[in-house]
């Protein structure tokens, strides 16, 4: 079995070892037993977001750092990254407001970026919108919420459907849309409430008779009222996909769960999460780490089938961001701005992104210690197991998998994957 091991503190990043298994035994605590016959959803990928600020750090780099960059997130050496979200006009992580007149934030910004990236890997993109045109909505601002005016309900449609269209003519395909990010929240920054029933007009009547070669995932916004949310807003059509969903208002796992039990034809999409700024310290960051990782975890046991975080690459304040809304990225820009620092936050993710393989099966996992999280996947016969601990202590445990088993110990504040190969059946 192989064994890939993150502990921040012994500086160990996916360090790699070899344990041997042995038959399994009659142990009845501290095991962890892996079902590797029980298939739940699959798993899509793992992606993040091409915001304004994230190309202008990017922008600061030399073109050899650049390269070092892009391999980071998009090799298979890095992150493996599979997915990316595109920001259509402005949100807080830009320089400052602004629409779409005539593309000139995408010419400049966004398409050399992205061809960047394509010339590393292939993605599969989701464009987001933050508010509709100033003029189209009743407080004539991008900013501070307000709402869509009936009276430009088709043109915001031919909007969001135009914008997909010009990212075609640069032969870069965006496959999937949200018709609103956050569409509950009135924020200081670009922003447009849409209640439920607002929605479903907009996206039966108007958005959806539009879409040729693209499909939709509804919601976009956090999940604590997922369940009755989905169920108002869902109805079966082919050019509906998924839910996407934010994290903010924590994990959830019931509702989750409950709404991909019903709808368990619909792909499940975390589309953001990331967490609040704070000056840059490695040992401090294995805390924003877990709480990730726990809510990752939580997510794929309950039906995630996409992890999307937040800002692919913030500099060492956070930002650019108008808004001063600053958080924190998985890399950040070096305080002399000629480099990148990979945060806890990048090794963490890694662990799922750079050993779950896409395709692959997620897998019920057992486990008695509640303060270890536990994810498993299989792909054509090998399973990979992440297991977090977020103790203060080292735990010791017995790992099962289809009558073999090992004895190990994962360290307090670590994280460590094993791929093992088997015949399921």
């Amino acid at each position: 079995m192989i064994k890939y091991e993150t502990n921040i503190k012994l500086k160990k990043y996916w360090e790699k070892s070899t344990i041997n298994e042995e038959d399994e035994s009659d142990e009845e605590f501290n095991v962890i037993r892996v079902y590797p016959e029980i298939s739940y959803q699959t798993y899509q990928g793992f992606g993040g977001a091409f915001t304004i600020a994230s190309v202008i750090n990017y922008n600061k780099l030399s073109k050899d750092k650049k390269k070092e960059f892009l391999n980071a997130y998009f090799s298979s050496d890095g992150l493996d990254y599979n997915w990316g979200r595109i920001c259509i006009s402005s949100n807080d992580f830009a320089i400052s407001s602004y629409e779409n007149n005539n593309y000139q934030y995408e010419k400049s910004y966004f398409i050399p970026f992205i061809k960047d990236v394509l010339a590393i890997k292939d993605l599969t993109f989701l464009a987001s919108s933050w508010s509709p045109p100033s003029y189209m909505k009743d407080n004539n601002s991008l900013c501070n919420g307000g709402k869509l005016l009936k009276e430009y309900y088709e043109d915001y449609a031919n909007y969001l459907v135009d914008y997909l269209k010009f990212y075609q003519k640069e032969k870069i395909k965006i496959k999937y849309l949200t018709m609103q990010n956050e569409p509950l929240a009135s924020q200081s920054w670009e922003s447009c409430v849409f209640n439920i029933f607002e929605q479903k007009d907009f996206i039966y009547n108007y958005l959806l008779t539009k879409l040729d070669d693209a499909y939709l995932f509804l919601w976009d916004h956090n999940k604590d009222n997922l369940y009755n949310v989905i169920s108002e807003l869902y109805q079966k059509h082919p050019k509906i996909k998924g839910v996407a969903y934010h994290w903010y208002t924590g994990v959830h796992q019931t509702n989750l769960k409950l709404t991909y039990e019903k709808f368990p034809n619909l792909w499940f999409m975390s589309s953001e999460s990331c967490c609040g700024f704070s000056k840059y310290n490695e040992i401090e960051w294995v805390n924003d780490a877990e709480e990730l990782l726990t809510n990752l975890i939580s997510d794929l046991n309950s039906g995630m089938a996409i992890y999307l975080d937040w800002n692919l690459f913030l500099d060492y304040n956070g930002g650019p961001n108008h808004q001063k809304n600053y958080c924190k990225s998985p890399i950040i820009l070096s305080k002399n701005e000629k480099d990148f620092i990979k945060s806890p936050i990048y090794y963490y993710f890694g662990h799922i992104s750079k050993f779950m393989k896409n395709g692959s099966k997620i897998n019920p996992v057992s486990l008695g210690d509640s303060s270890l999280k536990a994810v498993a996947s299989t792909l054509n016969n090998l399973v990979t197991i992440v297991i977090l601990n977020t103790s203060n202590e080292n735990k010791n445990y017995t790992l099962i998998i289809k009558q073999k088993q090992i004895k190990d110990e994962i360290k307090a504040h670590s994280i460590i994957t094993y791929q093992y190969n088997v015949n399921i059946f």
